[in-house]
């Protein structure tokens, strides 16, 4: 309809992504978005995000980002394929769900300290409490940091998210940059001493756990890529995916998979009746509120779609909020339901799909299962105590404030 308008920076669309992105699937699923900051255009149908966009499309570039302007290009994972793929393939042993199940020991710590502090009063923010330390924490104990440095770790992952997603000037992000890699660096050169006193000049994954610790700092300096050691632009990379990655969108799942529970309280006691749908409540949440509502593929070359011509270097958002309740992929998808199929449920495309599907996709989930399973085992009687607030952000979907009560 010619007359249709979407906005997702306006202030009602950020209230209510779900419906406002399903109604921008079901009127308009191939938009022009021309606003004052960005111009992109938006697809949103499930079955051509997943095939045309998200498959291995050589016309559809990553190394650009995956925001609205450029980003950091072509290093580690922000590139393209066959590169991306090696790439990938160099540092995916830590993360495969067989190596993550190490970590839930970690997790079941973390969670359990974060409890105990909890249950010393009747009620308090689960957002601060819980829903941040866990893989805030988590992502240090990955990475080989204390845990005590999360704050500033999430500090300095909300900044160089708010300037690589929300400040339309090109390069705004290099200056909290200037910060971060240094301090990696830093922490990479310690490594590089502990093999330099070993007179390890060629280290390998043999090395970890041994003159190394076994942690993704230790295995950015043994892993290769193309016969080749990673170069300290790619080495850096890998850190600012596990300082961004590996917080904002498993805090969002978490406190937003929470506070669907809880709004309707006979779903919290469902699933405390039937365990054995934690696993369905996790992959629901992520498909209902996916933490990010969207991203974000560059063109390499001008292209036709829907009727309309896209030049090179065009923006395109991929709705991945209303691909989720596609009815055609999802039926009743606009509704929350503990009694979806696990197998559809976890269709969803809040991980993204085909060469760039989120490595950290098992992490998330497991930090989640785990999360759920011991708040309803010592916390049962969890409720809403307040309203709640979103995080103010147009690209991400997540609670900042969620006050509950649990004594």
């Amino acid at each position: 309809m010619t007359d249709f308008r979407f906005d997702p920076l306006d202030h009602d669309t950020a209230a209510d992504p779900g419906k406002s992105y399903s109604e921008l699937r079901a009127r308009c699923p191939f938009y022009k978005y021309e606003g004052e900051q960005f111009q992109f255009w938006i697809t949103s149908h499930y079955d051509e995000i997943k095939r045309d966009i998200l498959t291995d499309n050589p016309i559809w570039s990553f190394k650009f980002g995956n925001a609205a302007k450029d980003t950091i290009s072509e290093v580690g994972f922000k590139t393209d394929p066959p590169f991306h793929n090696a790439f990938r393939l160099s540092m995916q042993p830590g993360l495969s769900p067989k190596a993550v199940q190490r970590y839930e020991p970690e997790a079941v710590l973390i969670a359990n300290e974060l409890i105990d502090r909890m249950q010393q009063r009747s009620g308090g923010d689960f957002h601060d409490e819980f829903a941040l330390p866990l893989p805030a924490q988590m992502m240090c104990v990955m990475l080989g940091t204390p845990r005590t440095d999360y704050l500033q770790y999430k500090h300095w992952a909300d900044e160089l998210q708010m300037q690589l997603f929300h400040d339309p000037t090109p390069g705004s992000f290099e200056k909290i940059l200037t910060v971060i890699l240094p301090h990696f660096s830093g922490l990479l050169a310690e490594r590089r001493k502990l093999l330099d006193a070993a007179g390890v000049t060629e280290p390998t994954p043999a090395h970890l756990g041994t003159v190394l610790t076994d942690d993704y700092l230790s295995r950015v300096l043994v892993a290769k890529v193309e016969k080749r050691y990673l170069t300290e632009p790619e080495m850096l990379n890998v850190c600012l995916a596990f300082l961004t990655g590996g917080q904002e969108t498993t805090t969002n799942l978490i406190s937003n998979l929470l506070w669907r529970l809880l709004q309707v309280p006979e779903r919290w006691q469902q699933l405390k009746a039937n365990p054995q749908l934690i696993e369905v409540a996790v992959e629901e949440s992520l498909r209902y509120d996916p933490p990010v509502l969207a991203h974000f593929r560059t063109s390499l070359c001008p292209v036709t779609m829907h009727g309309q011509e896209l030049p090179e270097r065009a923006k395109l958002m991929f709705n991945i909020t209303g691909a989720n309740r596609d009815p055609q992929k999802f039926p009743d998808g606009e509704a929350f339901r503990l009694d979806r199929p696990l197998a559809e449920a976890k269709q969803h495309l809040s991980f993204g799909s085909g060469v760039h599907f989120c490595l950290g996709a098992p992490i998330a989930r497991m930090e989640a299962k785990v999360a759920l399973k011991l708040l309803m085992e010592r916390l049962p009687k969890l409720r809403l105590n307040g309203p709640t607030e979103r995080i103010e952000s147009w690209m991400h979907w997540g609670r900042t404030k969620l006050p509950l009560a649990w004594d």
